[in-house]
């Protein structure tokens, strides 16, 4: 009788044994199936989403791009125009010119970062020093190169910004 019961036993606890993993190996293909489902519906969503991201934001880097060239052309010619301040003609010419490139720069500010911002905003700054150190008919050297070195900083940080330096993302 022991072999009888050690027999029905094994066959019994065997057979559950069986059941018990063909049931887990089910209930995991269900679920497998259905994380995997519900997965590709969310990447197919963030893949629609992320579309309409880069349509959305290729128009604002595009205007951006355009506030960055419209200002540096503006800074070079605040550069040239600081250059040779004679006379009260060019004094009043270049502090017109110096109010036109800030209030340009005043509308594009808002699709600048603030770091260019800052590096614009000095370089401004640095032409009022040229118009007001100009008052007695030549320019102070200093103040002209302390112009250029502001203008030559924004000029940096707009190539990282456009990614037109090769370096730009190795910081």
């Amino acid at each position: 009788m022991t072999k009888e019961v050690l027999d029905s036993v094994l066959i019994t606890v065997g057979s559950n044994a069986i059941l018990l993993a063909v049931l887990g190996f089910l209930c995991r293909s269900i679920i497998n199936h259905l994380l995997t489902k519900d997965i590709n519906s969310y990447k197919a969503e963030l893949a629609i989403q992320n579309t309409r991201l880069q349509v959305s934001y290729g128009g604002i880097f595009e205007k951006q791009a355009n506030a960055i060239i419209d200002i540096y052309s503006r800074l070079l010619e605040l550069e040239l125009g600081g250059q040779s301040l004679r006379e009260a003609e060019q004094w009043n010419a270049y502090r017109d010119q110096i109010r036109e490139v800030a209030n340009q720069y005043h509308k594009l500010r808002v699709l600048l970062p603030e770091e260019l911002d800052k590096k614009v905003l000095d370089t401004l700054t640095s032409s009022h020093r040229i118009l007001t150190k100009s008052t007695d008919g030549h320019t102070p050297a200093e103040f002209t190169k302390n112009f250029e070195n502001a203008k030559n900083e924004a000029l940096k940080e707009m190539r990282k910004l456009l990614s037109v330096e090769a370096n730009a993302f190795v910081s």
